[in-house]
């Protein structure tokens, strides 16, 4: 047995001895921001900045937060990931997620965001915290965005993309 895992044993057993409950609030999680950040062989890649508020009276650690993105109700097939961010408690703080739409979801991320000038998100997962033990919850935050929020950085890779494999075109753009 490992010492964190003998001590974090040792410590529940030591709470539950004494009549003590160890109770953790999950944290909340708000969609802030999303910036493009590029394009590669993986899809687009964006950064998305979210705010997370511990409302325990202790501060907690982000271990893991693992999500999905959904435009218009649609899967963009997309994963988000986060590792390790202090909450500190009872505060809001903002919390940097790396989030990559694979190619195979594209078609309906740029058809979602096309068909409306404003385009309905959901960012829904789960977060992993830890305060002694480990707590795992779910989460799901929803909002709206101009359309040109989810694709001014991304036509201008496309448009480069489009332009390097077909250079004899005089400059086609995809708007």
């Amino acid at each position: 047995m490992n010492r964190r895992t003998f001590l974090t044993a040792l410590t529940a057993i030591g709470a539950a001895a004494t009549g003590c409950t160890i109770h953790v609030e999950a944290p909340q999680l708000q969609a802030q921001s999303m910036e493009f950040t590029g394009i590669d062989g993986n899809g687009l890649a964006f950064r998305v900045v979210m705010n997370a508020y511990n409302p325990n009276g202790f501060d907690l650690t982000i271990r893991e937060l693992n999500a999905h993105l959904l435009l218009d109700g649609n899967d963009a097939g997309s994963s988000v990931t986060s590792v390790g961010a202090a909450l500190p408690a009872q505060r809001w703080v903002p919390v940097t997620c790396n989030v990559v739409v694979p190619w195979r979801g594209a078609p309906g991320y740029l058809m979602s965001a096309m068909g409306s000038p404003t385009v309905n998100y959901t960012l829904e997962g789960q977060v992993t915290v830890e305060h002694y033990l480990s707590v795992r919850a779910s989460f799901s935050t929803t909002g709206s965005a101009p359309r040109e929020f989810f694709l001014r950085g991304a036509m201008n890779s496309v448009n480069g993309v489009i332009n390097s494999v077909l250079p004899g075109f005089g400059g086609v753009t995809v708007q």
